[in-house]
């Protein structure tokens, strides 16, 4: 792993956890999200991966329009750093 490619791991992960705790602030019933990425084409690799504690979770959610809300907080937080994510998705 180069040196470039150490930082925007680093980047990467401090801005997803920023992410990941806002979000478990302000949503009930998220727990967790991960990422895959290819530190040699980041805008082209990223998937993220959202978790809730439970599917009653997921779907109380879906119902309540708070996905895209999430959608809008990742998009936001990794903006900063200059990484669109390829896709994000939501499971329990």
């Amino acid at each position: 792993m180069t040196k470039t490619e150490k930082l925007l791991d680093k980047a990467l992960r401090n801005t997803l956890t920023i992410a990941c705790e806002n979000i478990k602030d302000k949503h009930a019933g998220f727990s967790y999200l991960t990422h895959t990425v290819n530190l040699k084409k980041p805008s082209n690799s990223l998937h993220i991966s959202c978790f809730f504690i439970d599917e009653l979770a997921l779907l109380e959610a879906n119902n309540e329009q708070q996905l895209p809300l999430i959608e809008a907080q990742i998009k936001q937080q990794l903006a900063l750093i200059n990484i669109k994510p390829q896709a994000i998705n939501f499971s329990s």
